[in-house]
């Protein structure tokens, strides 16, 4: 049988050359019409960025501005931006009101006069005072949210004068230390000393603007503060920082080795002032606080006695006093370390039963334990102190704030800020002390309105208000009587 053939036919090579051929021309169509879209796309690219580029541009002219704008404050002649730029700088950092004018000019001249007129330091000063006004005549309810307490303290005297100031806090701890954001200033006075009668009087006043008397008052050991809190009928809370300080001072204030050791101290400051040993020896303390600070000078003592054998033959000579009196020193290592446990513990945690029961057993373990008699008046006087504060507890839930940190801190903050020339006493600059803990923070400054009380108050209003709460100005006076007799 024959086999079949195949139904397909080979190509010629004429005929598939002319296929070929004709497959190139249709490819080559094909790229033209795509070089042709490429190129309109490519011009429709080019004319869109010069479309965007021109709008841009016409925007960003549009935005410019010739002053940077912000809204005006009536009745004044800077803007809100300004005012508040001055404000937060003086509050906020440690520059004084020359410096703070000082800043704005600056900024001026970098933004080429936009930020418009720089207001001179005796304007930001009114403005201070002014809000700080506006605050302490309309913000006079601590702790919205909950029951408040009251630390009271009386300044160093300014002049011949002492202020008394009143801050209102949160009663219950909130698992940290009080900070300025939780402050309210309740009451200032200003006067040349208090009485118990006059303190329980501004505890009064003070309850009354507030809407409601404190759950307790919060005060060192000062007797005048201790007897008006009394007079008030309100539970008070004693300062443990003074509290451990003054038990300090009552275990080694007039022991004969305590006294012995720090007059060579300041023997040995005053000797060695100016010269090659001055830069070992320790920082200066006042007198007034130098039992409340004196793990500082204890701690000294410890890295004195670590770098001893390092120090050259005439530094060690110089400060072998350090090493005499080894045994002092290590005492007040133990009684200063225990100070400060137990300071930590109740200001970061809290004063309630648990803290309470931790501070006697570190104190009866590490103080009392193995000590010497001296050292176990001092444990016995802080564990009184602790038996005396936790019967103020009512319950196992009740978590209160025993220090007056806070208060101690705005008087430095006031101190840093005010005139250091004491004839001036204490004037109305004292305002900045309520409205600086409006403006700590971002937080709290967010909330403040600055705008409705600048316009809110006059200084007629500051004039008025520091002839009824503050005392004759000196330097005022004096300027006055030159200026007549010129």
């Amino acid at each position: 049988m024959k086999k079949s053939e195949s139904t397909t036919r080979k190509e010629t090579p004429e005929e598939e050359l002319k296929r070929l051929r004709k497959e190139n021309r249709s490819l080559k169509s094909n790229l033209g019409k795509a070089n042709d879209k490429l190129k309109r796309a490519k011009g429709e690219l080019k004319q869109t960025k010069a479309e965007l580029k021109k709008r841009r541009h016409e925007d960003n002219l549009e935005q410019r501005a010739e002053r940077i704008t912000f809204d005006a404050v009536p009745g004044h002649r800077y803007s809100l931006l300004v005012i508040k730029l001055c404000i937060l700088i003086y509050t906020r950092t440690n520059c004084g009101l020359h410096t703070v004018e000082k800043i704005p000019e600056i900024f001026g001249e970098v933004f080429e006069g936009k930020c418009g007129k720089v207001p001179c330091y005796n304007t930001v000063e009114n403005w201070m005072k002014k809000l700080g006004l506006s605050v302490y005549e309309n913000d006079r309810t601590p702790c919205k949210e909950g029951k408040y307490a009251v630390v009271v303290d009386e300044s160093i005297f300014v002049n011949s004068e002492k202020l008394l100031l009143l801050l209102g806090i949160p009663a219950r701890h909130r698992g940290e230390p009080v900070k300025h954001e939780d402050v309210t200033v309740v009451g200032m006075k200003v006067s040349k000393a208090f009485d118990g009668d006059d303190i329980n009087q501004e505890i009064e006043e003070a309850a009354r603007k507030a809407g409601g008397s404190p759950e307790y008052v919060d005060i060192d050991q000062a007797h005048n503060l201790t007897n008006g809190v009394a007079k008030s009928g309100i539970a008070q809370r004693i300062d443990i920082s003074h509290t451990m300080g003054t038990i300090l001072k009552k275990s080694y204030g007039k022991q004969a080795d305590f006294v012995a050791f720090t007059r060579l101290l300041g023997e040995v400051r005053l000797q060695y002032h100016l010269t090659d040993k001055a830069y070992l020896l320790p920082l200066n303390m006042r007198t007034i606080a130098r039992f409340m600070n004196m793990s500082s000078w204890v701690g000294w003592r410890q890295h004195m006695l670590h770098a001893y054998s390092i120090l050259p033959k005439e530094k060690q000579e110089a400060y072998s006093f350090v090493a005499e009196n080894k045994e002092l020193l290590d005492e007040l290592a133990v009684a200063t370390d225990a100070v400060r446990h137990v300071e930590e513990i109740c200001k970061t945690k809290g004063f309630n039963i648990a803290t309470c029961n931790e501070c006697k057993h570190y104190i009866v373990k590490n103080v009392i334990g193995n000590a010497n008699s001296r050292r176990a008046k001092l444990g016995i006087m802080m564990l009184d102190y602790f038996k005396k504060e936790e019967a103020l507890l009512v319950d196992d839930v009740q978590n209160d704030n025993i220090s007056s940190d806070i208060i101690e801190s705005d008087y430095g903050i006031f101190k840093s800020k005010k005139s250091p020339n004491k004839l001036y006493g204490i004037t109305p600059f004292v305002l900045l002390i309520p409205l600086y803990p409006k403006l700590v923070n971002k937080s709290v400054t967010d909330t403040f309105n600055f705008k409705e009380r600048l316009v809110n108050v006059k200084l007629k209003d500051i004039d008025a208000w520091a002839a009824k709460n503050m005392s004759t100005n000196w330097v005022t006076e004096r300027t006055k009587i030159f200026r007549k007799a010129n």
